[in-house]
């Protein structure tokens, strides 16, 4: 029975020291790696949100755009009708 204490306490040690080098692998290794994975989630939602804002600017500019073009067949007519106006009135 006696030595059944000793090879319980060698197993706490050995425990003891798994638990310790586990602790250090993760701070060491893993913990960077699940730091870096959550910093780059972040800037990656940053860029989604300014993708998206780009997108609502661009579509603002091209309908802007759309209705430039559609105005001006409008403003040729006009600038003819008052070029012709302005000959008649030469004549």
């Amino acid at each position: 029975m006696a030595s059944t204490g000793i090879f319980k306490g060698q197993n706490d040690d050995v425990q003891q020291i798994l638990t310790e080098i586990l602790t250090g692998l993760k701070t060491k290794f893993i913990q960077p790696v699940l730091n870096e994975n959550s910093r780059l989630l972040n800037t990656m939602e940053e860029l989604k949100i300014q993708d998206r804002a780009g997108i609502e600017e661009l579509k603002d500019r091209v309908s802007r755009l759309e209705q430039k073009v559609e105005e001006i067949p409008l403003l040729v007519l006009t600038a003819i009708r008052d070029a012709v106006n302005q000959a008649s009135e030469g004549v």
